[in-house]
């Protein structure tokens, strides 16, 4: 209608504005996602040209596998007990189609456009990945962090490290199809693995690992020699081995590093007082020292309150736990009795992460240290789940997999997950407190409990097709995309959360409807 009126392609740069817009509002807010929807779609019914929008949607095989799993999803909003539940599921995923709709009926046509878009959704991710890092590190404001998560100021910290690695993607894309100013690319790179590590986030290790093994993948396809492939693929396949056995090491138990003596009990500090020790049965260990062995409270007391501000006997640190409990797990992180003696060997730096909450000297590390003791904890102390999230994936998961058994065929009906699933806590009679009660943590197996196998069969069938699609036509920013949300699914709920969605249907219909112009076949990627 707009085109007719002015001569001009004014729709089509309308559909330019929205998608640069959803592209820089993923990684910020859901009020830009939501008025880029709206702008698609308003845009398409001002366009009304209904006859070719019809065909583009009829035509495209990726939105009928799309709208098949969408529809069978629906169905099964008539054997939900709790409609409005299921209501409500089914009008939070609207993105999830609309904007793959509208972005099909409107298609870009100049390969320079989407690149446009990528620089829209690069600049943004880097834009609020330094605010996160920013106020993190204190360059600006004095804002108190109880829990890593909460680097990601905007939204969601896993959702964010998705569009982390997704950056990462087009970053190396940049450097592979050699567009100009190259080097920001490689810049652009270093500074969000850098972001990856410090988060912690395994989402981010995870995914991350994928695009690296999808980076090898069109690394060895691309070489010509059989030699040098060879070389290539025995190389990548040790530094491989490497990385397992070291995760290997790193995930043990840690061992004793002393022997409890019944002939330490009773013994004196320096200073002649007498030490604390707790009986060896119920002795908590920590970095393979012995927590409450050697500890003089008196001593402690009067030392701490010549470094800080907070009160040693009933001051918390910033994640809310006893300051007194976290002193002497540190300390005996590092080796230390606890007296006046050896708290003098306790830096500026060991008494604020102290006071920051850190338990451990390599909790304090930061980045993947970090991320791998708490890992190995985890593992090594499964009596009780809750507050450990990879205990508390591996009970959801086992949640999920009894409503599976019991509801094989046609599964709860969508509006009926929260129910099932707290019935299936109950039956499997699990230590998770209710608050700690979700969904599996695996968006393929809540696809089969909420709507059944068949919905489940036309879901991994939509990704799988794209996927062995986008490997056969070396498509490798799709490719790159589809890893991600893939190994995403396998771990989280990623289509339970709006931003999810957005992300997932956003480049979803980015790469579909761009195949052509992106990854033509005399472009080599």
């Amino acid at each position: 209608m707009l085109d007719k009126l002015t001569g001009k392609p004014v729709h089509y740069y309308i559909q330019l504005i929205a998608m640069m817009g959803i592209a820089a509002g993923l990684p910020f807010s859901k009020i830009p996602l939501s008025i880029g929807t709206m702008l698609l779609g308003l845009n398409v019914i001002l366009l009304w040209d209904w006859k070719n929008v019809l065909k583009s949607w009829f035509s495209n095989k990726w939105l009928w596998l799309l709208l098949g799993y969408l529809v069978l999803e629906a169905i099964s909003f008539f054997w939900s007990e709790n409609k409005h539940e299921a209501w409500d599921m089914l009008r939070r995923e609207i993105p999830l189609y609309a904007i793959p709709l509208c972005i099909v009926a409107i298609p870009l046509k100049s390969f320079n456009h989407y690149k446009w878009v990528a620089i829209a959704f690069l600049s943004a991710v880097f834009l609020f990945s330094f605010i996160n890092i920013g106020t993190y590190f204190h360059w600006w404001g004095n804002k108190v962090y109880d829990d890593i998560r909460s680097l990601s100021l905007f939204i969601s910290h896993l959702r964010f490290a998705m569009m982390i690695v997704l950056s990462i993607v087009f970053c190396a894309a940049w450097w592979i199809r050699k567009f100009p100013y190259r080097w920001i690319s490689l810049l652009l790179a270093a500074w969000f693995l850098f972001y990856i590590n410090v988060s912690q986030i395994g989402m981010g290790f995870l995914t991350l690992s994928g695009v690296v093994f999808t980076m090898f993948y069109f690394k060895v396809k691309s070489i010509q020699l059989i030699w040098l492939k060879r070389v290539f693929i025995l190389s990548f396949g040790g530094l491989v081995l490497f990385v397992c056995v070291f995760l290997y090491v790193k995930l043990q138990p840690i061992a004793h590093k002393i022997e409890l003596n019944s002939e330490d009990y009773g013994s004196r500090t320096p200073n002649g007082n007498l030490y604390g020790f707790d009986a060896p049965k119920n002795m908590n260990w920590e970095n393979g020292y012995p927590v409450y062995y050697f500890v003089s409270d008196e001593e402690l007391d009067s030392e701490w309150s010549k470094v800080s501000k907070i009160n040693y006997r009933d001051g918390t640190d910033s994640k809310g736990n006893p300051i007194r409990n976290i002193l002497w797990r540190y300390m005996t992180s590092k080796g230390l009795r606890k007296d006046s003696v050896d708290f003098q060997k306790m830096t500026k730096e060991d008494i604020r992460n102290v006071e920051r909450g850190f338990a451990s000297l390599e909790m304090a590390k930061g980045g993947i240290s970090a991320q791998l003791y708490r890992m190995r904890g985890q593992l090594n102390d499964s009596e009780d789940p809750n507050g450990k999230s990879l205990l508390e994936k591996v009970e959801s998961l086992k949640a999920g997999l009894t409503i599976i058994k019991e509801h094989p065929i046609c599964g709860v009906g969508v509006g009926d997950l929260e129910k099932s699933f707290q019935g299936a806590y109950q039956k499997n009679q699990t230590k998770l407190t209710i608050e700690n009660q979700h969904l599996t943590h695996n968006q393929y197996f809540t696809t089969w409990i909420s709507a059944g196998i068949g919905c489940f069969i036309v879901f991994i069938s939509l990704w799988f097709i794209q996927f062995a699609t986008a490997l056969k036509i070396n498509a490798f920013e799709w490719t790159g995309f589809l890893v991600i949300t893939m190994l995403s699914f396998l771990v989280e709920d990623t289509l339970q959360t709006q931003t999810g969605i957005a992300f997932v249907g956003f480049f979803f219909a980015f790469f579909i409807t761009g195949k052509s112009l992106l990854y033509p076949p005399s472009r080599k990627n």
